[in-house]
C-alpha cells in the first residue's frame, strides 16, 4: 500500500511542477516582449529579475497584461506549493522507505 501513495505523491508533485512551470513560462513570454515596447524603466527590472520584474510589470499595466500576470501569478504558487509537498511530506516517505529496508 506504501508503493501506492509514493506514486500518487510522485505524481502529484510532477504535475505541479510541470503545471507551474508552463504557466510561469507562458506569463513570462506574455510580458517580456511588452515590456520592451514600454522602454529600459519597464524592461530592465523585467529582465534583471525574472519573476519579480515581469509580476511587476503586469501589476502596473494590469488592464492590458492581466492574464499574463495571473499566469505568472498561479504558475509560482504551483511551484511553491510543489517544493513545500516535496520538502513536507518528502521526508516522510523517506523515513517509511528506510524503514522497510531495515
Amino acid at each position: 500500500m506504501m508503493d501506492a501513495w509514493f506514486l500518487v505523491f510522485i505524481f502529484t508533485v510532477a504535475i505541479l511542477i510541470a503545471v507551474g512551470g508552463a504557466l510561469v513560462l507562458v506569463g513570462y513570454l506574455g510580458t517580456l516582449p511588452a515590456s520592451f515596447d514600454h522602454g529600459w524603466p519597464y524592461w530592465l527590472p523585467a529582465m534583471l529579475l525574472p519573476v519579480a520584474g515581469p509580476l511587476w510589470f503586469a501589476a502596473r499595466h494590469w488592464r492590458d497584461f492581466s492574464r499574463p500576470g495571473k499566469q505568472l501569478l498561479f504558475g509560482v504558487l504551483l511551484l511553491a506549493l510543489a517544493v513545500g509537498l516535496l520538502y513536507g511530506a518528502g521526508p516522510y516517505f523517506v523515513d517509511r522507505m528506510a524503514a522497510g529496508l531495515k
